[in-house]
């Protein structure tokens, strides 16, 4: 029996065939999709250049020529002018101590705050009270006795009486000595001294003499550091009315004394606030603290007040006349919270306040007002 065939020419390897190349086929379209899809977009630049006479933007401002009070913003640390060591001048134990004698303590004038064992004293008032009356006797007996020699004995009499008087007032002194007070207010720095101590002069106790440190309220200051030329910009410094700023608040000062000396490694002078009287001592702030100092200064009219950003080098700056910068150095006022006070001057087109690189005297510049705060 015969056979025929039914695909002479192999048609389904060709049907295969084409299959492939179309899935070939569409996965380059799809690898080349996502290629495209994920590169970077790029795009020309074009440079284009400038004319070479091009004159570069400045930003400037135009001063106005007012009246100002010159302030100077400074920062000190309040301190003391003096401080009191408390010593004994008696020797003996410690039988009484304030409370208040601690740091921190108040004391008012006159108050005891120290009480030494005055048992050993008050027997020597009692003894030379006795050499006293012992004296006054002999003095009677010398003015009973008639005779050449009664003269030379009541005078002897007399003197003997007189130093058992002398050291009777002695006794009392020391014994009144054995009351430790001060005669001003004071507050209290320092002091460990406790009831049984062994107190008295250097000379007697060697280190245990001191029994604290203490200080007067009205020695209280404000040292306040200052640059020469700012000093100078004060003119009569002496008197000058301050507000100090600390922790403890804002209090009235007066600028009091000037240093003789500038301070050889910082080339600065300091100048010393003292506050009013009125000021309860309790309310002053403490020694030690950091302080806010705002110093007014004399009033000046017909000044500029520039910003810091319109200096140079060498307290220059520059403005712009007829379209070129122009260099110009001003004279200084001083400087305050405000900004740089100088003399006024013509400004031109404006006192330039933005950084310009290379600029020199004559270069060309194209003016622009400042932004707002600039």
């Amino acid at each position: 029996m015969s056979q025929q065939s039914t695909n002479p020419g192999n048609p389904s390897g060709e049907k295969h065939w084409r299959g492939y190349a179309q899935a070939i086929l569409i996965i380059l379209v799809i690898a080349v999709a996502l290629y495209l899809a994920r590169a970077p977009q790029r795009t020309d630049l074009v440079t284009v250049s400038a004319p070479a006479d091009a004159a570069p933007a400045v930003q400037v401002i135009v001063p106005s020529a007012t009246e100002h009070v010159l302030e100077l913003d400074l920062t000190g640390t309040v301190t003391l002018d003096r401080k009191v060591t408390v010593v004994s001048e008696v020797e003996g134990r410690a039988v009484w101590v304030s409370a208040d004698f601690v740091n921190g303590g108040s004391i008012p004038a006159n108050e005891v705050f120290v009480r030494i064992d005055p048992r050993e004293y008050e027997l020597e008032v009692r003894s030379a009270e006795m050499a006293v009356a012992k004296a006054e006797a002999q003095v009677q007996l010398a003015r009973r006795v008639a005779g050449p020699d009664a003269e030379p004995a009541i005078a002897e009499a007399e003197a003997g009486l007189g130093q058992a008087m002398a050291n009777l007032a002695l006794a009392n002194l020391q014994l009144e000595r054995t009351e430790i007070s001060l005669p001003f207010d004071v507050r209290v720095m320092s002091s460990e001294l406790e009831v049984g101590d062994l107190v008295g002069p250097p000379d007697a106790v060697g280190k245990l003499s001191v029994l604290g440190v203490v200080y007067r309220p009205e020695a209280i200051q404000v040292r306040v550091p200052i640059k020469v030329e700012d000093l100078d910009s004060l003119e009569s410094a002496i008197g000058r009315p301050a507000q100090v700023r600390t922790d403890n608040g804002t209090y009235d000062a007066g600028l009091a004394r000037i240093s003789s000396v500038v301070a050889l490694e910082s080339r600065l002078a300091h100048v010393f606030l003292k506050f009013p009287e009125d000021i309860p001592q309790t309310e002053l702030p403490v020694p030690g603290s950091f302080a806010e100092i705002t110093i007014l200064g004399p009033s000046r009219d017909n000044v500029f007040v520039l910003p810091e950003a319109a200096a140079r080098e060498h307290e220059s700056i520059w403005i712009v006349q007829d379209g070129a910068l122009r260099a110009l150095r001003p004279a200084t006022v001083g400087r305050s919270g405000d900004g740089w006070v100088v003399e006024a001057f013509q400004p031109g087109e404006g006192v330039v306040v933005s950084v310009l690189a290379g600029a020199s005297e004559g270069l060309r510049v194209s003016p622009e007002p400042a932004l707002s705060g600039q």
